[in-house]
């Protein structure tokens, strides 16, 4: 019957069943806390009840831990190769050394003998495919997720590691409540051999029937030149000091054997193990270092670790679901932050605006009262008119003094120059403008000259002053920009109303006259 505790009922605890030739013990570790729930005999009914213990909970990783008389280890030395050259010599190489079926591991133990180019192997292989394969097949057949299958000793070669002041040749001496005693030996930290002997005979004593098999595994290891020769074999035990001491004590232990004090209960306490009650062997400390260091699978197939690979890739889903889900309350909590941030500033800038607008509208009043948009528009008008239209006399006195070069005998008085278009052209214009085509009746103009001038010197000929006149006014009417030429006052008075006095041939005097120019079209 398993006897479950309370950490094995978790849906996601972590178990490791450790396999014996008839027997099978299973642990359950959870919190890092070992727990045995018993042992599991090779019988129908055994096997029935953990065939729905596993269909009770299939879940959770499972690890089986093997220690059979069954395991090989073959050093062998193959040509240095990579990649898919290497996996074809070592397939070969298992072939031919153990046939079809075997469950077969290759470790790398460095270069060849002399450093050439050659790779040494030591190939490790499972034969006792009766005894694990109904253990495997159930555990498949309920999708219980197989991390791995390894064995003892390669188990004890990770655990040799964390071991303190261990001889370069070592001879470890373990028991497995499952199967006996084990004897593994290890050269530089590499495992070279591994021997599971048989239960000690009832007549003798458990220290003389050991001593025994550990001078028959040395003869074995100096069969294969793994000890060098005349070396004292140091020899670790995994066991009580009660049985260190006995072995110690023993009759016949050859001299050059070198027991080490090796305290499993003092190994238990430096592990941060917590014992429990159960057979004398070292089950807790190879099963709890187990669970800690997690070793690399060495004999399952790809087939029998899929449920494994399925569980690991949904324990990552589930750990990125969970990151995304983080991020997420993150990447909201800061948006909220901002947000609240943003509504602090938009009260602030609010504030502000308010302010500005109640000093804008006080600014405003201080104002004073401006013009309607009309007169407005209108003075835009205007002043745009203006700087289209606008004018200067620069033109109309050029004309004028151009006119005067040509007549050196007018002398001006006075000039007066006028710009709008609202000055009156001339009342009426002498014949000479009517015979120019000029009309008096004609647009206004824009810029008009009214000029007093004398001809000087006047000889008193007021005949040929009058005509001098008039040809002086022709000659301004002939210029391009002249629209228009009155003569307002000639220098002598020939209308009705006018009195006549004096001669024809009197003395000299003044000859004054006026007239009027009007420049440009409107």
């Amino acid at each position: 019957m398993i006897s479950l505790p309370g950490s094995g009922s978790e849906l996601f605890n972590a178990r490791a069943l450790l396999l014996g030739a008839d027997r099978l013990r299973l642990f359950h570790w959870h919190r890092g806390r070992l727990s045995d729930s018993g042992v599991i005999e090779a019988s129908a009914e055994a096997r029935a009840d953990f065939k729905a213990y596993l269909a009770a909970r299939p879940a959770g990783p499972v690890y089986l831990l093997v220690d059979l008389a069954e395991e090989e280890f073959r050093p062998e030395t193959i040509p240095e190769a990579r990649g898919a050259d290497r996996k074809a010599l070592i397939r070969r190489k298992q072939a031919r050394l153990f046939g079809p079926g075997a469950r077969v591991y290759a470790e790398r133990q460095g270069r060849g003998p002399g450093g050439r180019r050659a790779e040494r192997l030591l190939f490790m292989a499972l034969s006792g495919r009766g005894v694990i394969e109904p253990w495997v097949e159930l555990l498949c057949a309920h999708k219980v997720p197989l991390q791995g299958i390894l064995s003892v000793p390669a188990l004890l070669q990770s655990l040799l590691r964390r071991l303190p002041d261990i001889a370069p040749h070592a001879l470890l001496l373990s028991q497995q409540s499952v199967s006996g005693w084990r004897q593994s030996f290890f050269a530089n930290g590499q495992l070279k051999a591994s021997r599971l002997g048989p239960p000690a005979g009832p007549g003798g004593p458990p220290a003389a029937a050991l001593l025994a098999e550990i001078e028959q595994f040395r003869r074995y290891l100096a069969s294969l030149r793994l000890m060098p020769e005349g070396q004292p074999l140091a020899v670790y035990v995994l066991a009580d000091p009660a049985l260190q001491r006995a072995l110690a004590r023993a009759p016949g232990r050859p001299p050059d054997l070198r027991l080490h004090d090796l305290n499993l209960g003092r190994l238990e306490q430096q592990r941060a193990l917590r014992p429990q009650p159960g057979p004398p062997g070292c089950d807790q400390l190879l099963l709890q270092h187990l669970f800690r260091a997690r070793p690399a699978n060495r004999y399952a197939s790809a087939a029998e670790r899929r449920y494994a690979r399925l569980a690991t890739a949904r324990r990552a889903i589930h750990a990125g679901a969970v990151l995304l889900l983080l991020g997420g309350l993150i990447h909201s909590g800061l948006n909220v932050i901002n947000g609240l941030g943003y509504r602090q500033a938009a009260a602030e800038f609010a504030g502000q605006a308010g302010r500005y607008r109640a000093a804008e509208e006080q600014a405003q009043a201080l104002l004073p009262e401006t013009a309607p948009p009309g007169a407005i528009r209108a003075a835009v008008a205007s002043a745009a008119r203006l700087r289209q239209d606008r004018a200067t006399p620069r033109e109309a006195l050029a004309l004028l003094g151009g006119a005067f070069e040509r007549f050196p005998d007018i002398q001006p008085l006075t000039i007066a120059w006028a710009h709008g278009p609202a000055m009156d052209a001339p009342a009426a214009a002498d014949a000479d403008a009517d015979a120019d085509g000029k009309s008096a009746d004609g647009p206004r103009y824009p810029q008009s000259l009214r000029l007093a001038a004398r001809i000087e010197p006047f000889a008193g000929d007021y005949r040929a002053a009058i005509l001098r006149v008039r040809e002086f006014a022709r000659a301004l009417r002939a210029l391009a920009p002249v629209r228009a030429v009155e003569i307002e006052a000639l220098p002598l008075d020939l209308s009705p109303e006018a009195v006549l006095q004096g001669s024809g041939g009197g003395p000299a005097g003044a000859a004054p006259f006026a007239l009027k120019a009007l420049l440009g079209a409107d």
